[in-house]
């Protein structure tokens, strides 16, 4: 453990910059002709997808990636002036500058589904990145892809997986799987956590069974992938290394429920840029969107924040952002491990379970709950509601505050600080309210996190919307600092979260008058950062190991290794025995009684962060 945090320690962030977003886009042209094939023998690949067509798979897979490739290049130089579509009022907004915001790396194995399936070399035999296909599959796939023309450009694409067969393609009410040999207990606990949320939910019951007609093995292949919908007898769920964890799971059980991917809606031009000149040509078929053959949205808003959204730098070629949020301020929102309230919704129309709960004799919930199929007296609610009606804030950690006409600050860390990966993320859950008829203002004023699409390991969300139900913007960058909110509401839920090292929030709220302009939600102005800081978050670590000589420590432990203006500090930092830092229990108990905002150095690799 200390061997690696040594070593990696020498790894800083790239400088934060604000880069336009017409320029980080219509640049390079995609090249297919440099796809490898997969690093897994075709043998040993028939003995992992024994109901896939392997030749047909590539093939058609080649298929899409030219498709998509002529599709992505023939697009002309755009202006993003008009950005998108606002999920408020249905304006059209202008494009707001994108904060470059370099990812941290925390595992070996990759953080992110891509990076690990990328690594066990399944480029060119899975599609989307984590779905595996049946014939029936491929051809419906293809037939919709060639039957998409402009008399049919027009209908309704969408998300949960309906195709000719459908019903018949979602499992009813009861699910089952089973557990191969090869299943460690990492796969078992985090594919446990993931049937447990998803059963409590739904109204699908999910159960272990090795002699159902259908049901689901869950392995340990090589890297994360699903089958999707019921495909008839056995089908695979791979859990490989790096991706037994619930975000992971969740999402592959997902896909074995009937989901696609949220990013290939049809209306997703509306809400993310594709930034082909990123793309990893191996994966340029994850940009394909579904035809209304294949898919079914219930009518339901896009969430960046939907379990199903791939996150902002997947399939790139070169770490940068291949998905470009029009909403700039979601940009870290995509990617994450949460499952989002239009997942669970979703979900509920797709296997009619809201049908079990009549209106009349049901709870009547608020703030965009509904009645939970397995006690119609209870809601499920979206996050940063609680109570059985959703009109409550969630039990335990946070606190409900009231806004006035002066700013106020709420402080808070969670985590326990050490870089060890938990299993589960710690939340905190506040509620700022202003006097009826005004809104909520919100600032930045500091955050300390690892940042990484999604925010997976930790940061802050704030749900500024009209439509409570969307995931909040979510936060995981210094390079967030002073960013600000106004809400169209007087509630605003902020929802602290960590599962990795700690994570620090310094908001600051008032109250104000609601803006006459619903669109205008936030403005963002330049972060400040101070010359004597901290740039890594275990600089206090490195400080009670004598590592303040190193050059490349000082740099980055400014603050801690009292550097500031003496480039000739003690190993233990100047003044290191009089602050009494004799032992690592009284590092570890000192450890977050003062705030060390960090920004990115001018160095041009990333931190590595291991557990």
């Amino acid at each position: 453990m200390i061997l690696q945090l040594l070593f990696y320690s020498l790894f800083t962030h790239l400088a934060v910059s604000q880069i336009d977003v017409n320029q980080a886009l219509n640049q390079n042209k995609l090249n297919i002709d440099t796809i490898s094939s997969s690093a897994i023998s075709d043998a040993e690949l028939e003995k992992t997808f024994p109901r896939t067509n392997l030749s047909r798979m590539r093939n058609a897979l080649k298929s899409l990636r030219q498709n998509w490739s002529a599709k992505l290049q023939a697009m002309p130089a755009r202006n993003y002036q008009n950005a998108g579509t606002n999920q408020e009022n249905g304006a059209t907004e202008q494009q707001k500058p994108l904060r470059e915001k370099p990812r941290d790396r925390v595992k070996m194995e990759g953080d992110t589904l891509h990076q690990v399936n990328k690594a066990a070399g399944l480029n060119d035999i899975l599609y989307q990145g984590d779905m595996v296909l049946t014939d029936d599959q491929i051809a419906t796939i293809l037939e919709a892809r060639d039957e998409t023309t402009v008399s049919t450009a027009s209908r309704a694409r969408r998300q949960a997986y309906r195709d000719r067969y459908y019903p018949s393609t979602t499992w009813g009410s009861s699910v089952y799987y089973y557990y191969d040999r090869t299943a460690t207990p990492k796969i078992v606990k985090a594919f446990e956590q993931a049937v447990a949320f998803w059963q409590n939910v739904t109204c699908i019951n999910i159960m272990q069974s090795s002699t159902a007609i259908n049901r689901i093995r869950v392995f340990k292949g090589q890297g994360c992938y699903s089958y999707v919908g019921r495909i008839s007898g056995v089908q695979d769920l791979s859990l490989g290394t790096g991706c037994e964890e619930f975000g992971t799971a969740a999402h592959e059980l997902g896909h074995a429920l009937g989901f696609f991917h949220t990013q290939s809606r049809y209306d997703r031009d509306n809400y993310i840029s594709i930034n082909y000149a990123n793309i990893d040509p191996s994966y340029v078929e994850q940009f394909d969107k579904e035809t209304s053959n294949t898919n079914f949205n219930y009518g339901m808003p896009y969430d960046y924040g939907s379990i199903m959204q791939y996150g902002a730098t997947s399939a790139s070629s070169n770490d940068k952002a291949t998905m470009i949020a029009r909403d700039t301020e979601y940009q870290d929102t995509m990617g994450s491990d949460f499952v989002g309230f239009y997942d669970i919704s979703m979900m509920n129309e797709h296997y009619k379970c809201k049908e079990l709960c009549p209106a009349a004799s049901s709870a009547q919930c608020k703030n965009g709950g509904f009645p939970s199929p397995r006690n119609c007296a209870i809601c499920i609610c979206p996050s940063g509601y609680g109570g059985i009606l959703c009109d409550q804030r969630p039990p335990g950690c946070g606190d409900s505050v009231t806004a006035t006409t002066t700013w106020q600050t709420l402080t808070n860390t969670i985590g326990d600080g050490l870089p060890t990966l938990r299993d589960n993320h710690t939340m905190c859950n506040y509620w700022v309210k202003a006097p009826d008829n005004q809104a909520v203002e919100i600032r930045i004023s500091g955050l300390t996190t690892v940042t990484i699409d999604g925010c997976i390991f930790g940061g802050v969300e704030i749900k500024t919307h009209k439509d409570q139900k969307l995931t909040g913007y979510r936060y995981c960058s210094s390079a967030d600092q002073n960013t600000v909110h106004r809400s169209t509401g007087s509630l605003v839920p902020i929802i602290l979260f960590n599962r990795y090292a700690s994570t620090k929030a310094v908001l600051e709220y008032r109250a104000v008058t609601p803006s006459v302009d619903v669109s205008a939600t936030y403005t963002t102005f330049a972060p400040i950062v101070n010359s004597c800081q901290d740039l890594h978050p275990n600089c206090d670590f490195y400080k009670f190991f004598g590592m303040c000589r190193s050059k490349k420590i000082r740099s980055n432990c400014k603050f801690t290794c009292h550097d500031c203006n003496n480039n000739n500090a003690s190993p233990f930092g100047s003044n290191f025995f009089n602050n009494n830092y004799n032992s690592f229990n009284n590092w570890y108990t000192n450890k977050n009684k003062n705030y060390y905002p960090y920004s990115n150095s001018n160095n041009n690799k990333p931190w590595m962060w291991f557990f």
